[in-house]
This record gives structure tokens, C-alpha cells and sequence, in this order.
């Protein structure tokens, strides 16, 4: 019997293209994306054009015009690792002390209502992912999958009790190089070193939910049953005459959205739904610089991740069904002007 690839031989890799080369395969590829990764969805449009001919009902031939893929990759997030894929989303970060802070340069920290900088996603990167996968038939037969010019359109957050922070990002990519070989021992031994990179996960204990309002104390919002969030850079691929591929990316309104389930303990929530479709003329909420704080930090290994929304105004607000006895629990969807990442792994 043939053998056949399997996860259980496979890893994904990804490096970042020189930004002037977009759609040039990095020369480093070295990154995860994090732990327990997962290539959900991969897919190649060819571009096909059936063309006919007068007489005939069969089609004629096949014209092939611009090429495009999808690749959608889940994986637990890493605290050592993961954060490298936000450059892919706001370009190089400003660092110290081991810090990263995304967008660069911006300060403008959680709860002020005033001062700081808060500064718009520039020059985000494109990536190269590799997928290799093996056939452990004593001969390493290798599967080389090389997606280059990967742009990033959004990358999702997740949590709920009992689980750790999942992510996923999907993305879109200018072409695809395949091999199909006898891979060497270093390739091998390069394929394995995709596996163990991996350190930390954060889990659902490790974070916490906090809300400020133009500058008032920060509070944290207690009874968190699940929360995600997600940041999406709606890029898209452009091409030019004379090439299958895409030649660069565009990206279009930077966009947040969140959502969190909470116990009901109080009309608050409720009421500032209300507010914000009663006061006409204004922003409502937004006027009151509300910001919104999700931060997972685990003490025992000295790192954190913090994920600052300014802006914040809920688009709806939703309550589970009232039953005897049961607890009433309400839901939050949310969007937000701007995201501020602060990435720390000091020890």
C-alpha cells in the first residue's frame, strides 16, 4: 500500500518578504505561528476562462488569467512566539526592554482620555508560508508547498473558560511554488525544528477584561464566560498587465471588532445602547473616549499580551434566555476606532 502525507508529518513555517520584493520568497523562513497549528483551508483559483465556439455546445478551450489563493491557519497562541505575526498587520513595532508595542510609536495608553499618541497600521509586510509535509517511507519523500506575496486580511482571538487563546489568521497570496522531492536529513531536521519551537500557551485563566470611560477609573468586568477579537486589514491583491500574479497589495479601512458574554448584574450595558442611539448629532458613547483592555499575562514566566481598543461603541447587545433558576447572561458586540498591542516577554 502507497503512503499517504499525513499532519502527523507535516509543519508550516512563514518569514517575512523584503518590502520591496513583494512576492519574492523570504529567505528566512523560520517562524511558527504558534502551537497546534492548523492549515484549516488552502485553495488555488487558476483563473479559468472556458471560451466557445459557434457550432459546437462543448467547450472550446480553457484561457487561464490572474491567479489568486486562500490559506486559513488556526493555532493556540504562543507567548514567546505569536507576536511576530503582528507585523504582518502594522509593520515593525517600536521596542524595549524586550516590549513590543503595535502600531509603533504609539503611546496613547489604556483609560486616558487625553494625551498620547494613537497612531494608524503603516507599512505592514507581506509573508512567505511554507507547508512541508513527508512521507515517513524511508525515502523522506518530501511535499514542499511555498505560498508567496501573503498578505494578511484579518487575525481572530479567542477564549472561553476551559480553553486556551486560540487564533486565526486568514490570508490571501500571490502564487504558489510546489516540490515534490527526496528531502535531505537537514530538511528533515528543518521540518521537525518547525514542531519544537513552540514554548507557552495563555489560557482563559490568564486573562482579564477591564472597560474605562474618558478617564475615569478602569474597572474590570467580572464573569467573562468568552471573549474574542478580531483585527482585519481587508487587504487585497493587485495586479498589473502582462502578469498572472499579483504584483502588490492594497489594504483597505483598518477594521476592529470584538465581542464578550458576561453575567447580568446591572442595566449598564443595556443603557449605553440606548444612549448611544438617543443622543443624535454626536458619537453618543464615543464622545466619552470610551477604551476597552483585554490582557492575558502569565505571572509564573514573566510575559503578557494586552490588547488596547480606543474608540469603542457597541453595534448590539444581546441576553440569553430568562429560565427559573438559571443565571441570565448578556452579549456584547462591539467595534472600535483604533487597537494598540503590547507584547512583553521580559524573562
Amino acid at each position: 500500500m502507497a503512503a499517504i502525507y499525513t499532519g502527523g508529518s507535516a509543519s508550516v513555517l512563514y518569514g517575512y518578504e523584503a518590502a520591496a520584493t513583494f512576492g519574492t520568497a523570504s529567505t528566512a523562513i523560520t517562524n511558527i505561528f504558534g502551537m497546534n497549528q492548523k492549515v484549516t483551508s488552502l485553495s488555488l483559483n487558476t483563473g479559468q476562462m472556458p471560451l466557445n465556439k459557434l457550432g459546437q455546445v462543448e467547450v472550446s478551450k480553457f484561457a487561464y488569467g490572474q491567479q489568486q489563493g486562500s490559506v486559513n491557519i488556526g493555532f493556540v497562541w504562543d507567548s514567546e512566539k505569536s507576536d511576530k505575526i503582528f507585523k504582518a498587520l502594522f509593520g515593525a513595532p517600536s521596542s524595549a526592554s524586550n516590549v513590543d508595542t503595535y502600531p509603533a510609536s504609539s503611546t496613547k495608553p489604556f483609560g486616558a482620555s487625553s494625551g498620547g499618541v494613537a497612531v494608524s497600521p503603516s507599512s505592514p509586510l507581506s509573508i512567505t508560508t511554507q507547508i512541508h509535509q513527508i512521507i515517513a517511507n524511508g525515502s523522506n519523500t518530501l511535499l514542499d508547498r511555498t505560498l508567496k506575496g501573503c498578505v494578511v486580511q484579518s487575525l481572530g482571538l479567542s477564549t472561553s473558560i476551559g480553553e486556551v487563546l486560540n487564533a486565526t489568521v486568514d490570508m490571501a497570496f500571490a502564487r504558489e511554488d510546489t516540490t515534490s522531492v527526496e528531502a535531505s536529513s537537514g530538511f528533515v531536521a528543518q521540518t521537525a525544528a518547525g514542531k519544537d519551537q513552540a514554548t507557552t500557551p495563555y489560557t482563559f485563566a490568564h486573562g482579564v477584561l477591564k472597560t474605562s470611560t474618558g478617564g475615569d477609573a478602569i474597572a474590570e468586568i467580572a464573569e467573562v464566560q468568552d471573549v474574542d477579537i478580531t483585527m482585519a486589514t481587508n487587504a487585497e491583491l493587485l495586479w498589473g498587465l502582462g502578469d498572472h500574479h499579483a504584483k502588490s497589495v492594497f489594504r483597505k479601512i483598518f477594521d476592529v471588532t470584538g465581542r464578550f458574554r458576561t453575567s447580568l448584574k446591572n442595566g449598564d450595558m443595556i443603557q449605553a445602547v440606548i444612549d448611544q442611539a438617543r443622543v443624535a448629532g454626536t458619537e453618543g458613547m464615543n464622545a466619552a473616549d470610551v477604551s476597552l483592555e483585554l490582557k492575558f499575562e502569565d505571572v509564573g514566566i514573566g510575559k503578557s499580551l494586552t490588547i488596547e481598543l480606543g474608540g469603542v461603541s457597541i453595534t448590539d447587545h444581546s441576553t440569553s434566555g430568562i429560565e427559573p433558576a438559571e443565571p441570565i447572561f448578556e452579549e456584547v458586540n462591539l467595534k472600535a476606532k483604533s487597537v494598540r498591542i503590547v507584547s512583553d516577554h521580559t524573562a
